[in-house]
């Protein structure tokens, strides 16, 4: 399918829609870092862990509240670059932005905020899950394959 549309649209016809959902990419996984960096600052600075290091309970906990942060914050991004994919694959041409004002004026901001929380609740536990594994599993799998404590 690849060559078909290179041959006939060119080869940055691939790219299409690429810019958005690059945006998106960053946008969640830097949401995630940084509030799981914030939350385990905040945990230090209020007395949680031992000699300025949480437990793995607590850096569980960390990634957790983290990872629901940024749920909140980038779950209406992922909606609207959804339904820009759904339209552009119906042959329709319509901007992340345009998504959002249609909703809007729809259902003004009940509708917006209805609109844009579908899936919460599969969203939360996805993104919560890979925060955890993350940020406190792969530096833990790193301990284990190469040994550093020794």
């Amino acid at each position: 399918i690849g060559l078909e549309v290179a041959r006939n649209e060119g080869i940055l016809a691939l790219m299409k829609g690429s810019d958005i959902f690059a945006v998106k990419r960053v946008f969640d996984w830097s949401t995630r870092y940084y509030f799981s960096e914030v939350f385990e600052m905040m945990m230090l600075k209020y007395g949680a862990g031992v000699n300025g290091v949480l437990s793995p309970a607590e850096k569980i906990i960390a990634s957790l509240l983290a990872g629901t942060v940024s749920t909140f914050m980038t779950l209406p991004l992922d909606v609207i670059v959804a339904k820009a994919q759904d339209a552009k694959k119906a042959g329709v041409k319509v901007s992340a932005l345009e998504t959002f004002l249609q909703d809007y004026k729809q259902g003004g901001w009940k509708g917006l905020y209805d609109a844009n929380m579908m899936g919460f609740e599969v969203r939360l536990v996805h993104v919560c899950c890979t925060t955890v594994v993350m940020q406190f599993g792969s530096p833990l799998m790193f301990e284990i394959l190469f040994n550093r404590n020794k």
